[in-house]
């Protein structure tokens, strides 16, 4: 598990994550309704066996449960259960991931 400082936002990373590229997590932002324009911090936690596909934003305060699936482009402003997958803008869900999964990234020439 990889651990960014919490206390500033931070993101929290588990096991078997595939991150592609170009994905933007964000752990801070500003308070657009702040009369001081404040910055607002929260953690990211991305859970076991996620996939989150090219250039997904994910936002401040988000969870992304276990085995969830992340689409190309979507952006991510709620939770995600866990085995779930999202798409669009904001990202919804739009189907269901098989719940038994059994991998480990590392073993394909695009993880080494």
């Amino acid at each position: 598990m990889l651990l960014t400082d919490v206390r500033r936002g931070g993101v929290i990373i588990g096991n078997c994550v595939d991150i592609a590229q170009d994905v933007s997590i964000w752990t801070e932002q500003h308070d657009y309704n702040s009369p001081t324009y404040a910055a607002v911090s929260a953690p990211v936690v991305i859970e076991d066996f996620v996939w989150i596909a090219s250039r997904a934003t994910i936002l401040p305060g988000v969870t992304i449960g276990k085995g969830a699936v992340v689409a190309c482009g979507a952006i991510v402003t709620h939770d995600v259960s866990p085995y779930t997958i999202v798409a669009g803008v904001p990202a919804k869900e739009i189907g269901k991931r098989n719940s038994e999964l059994d991998y480990r990234l590392g073993k394909s020439i695009w993880f080494k």
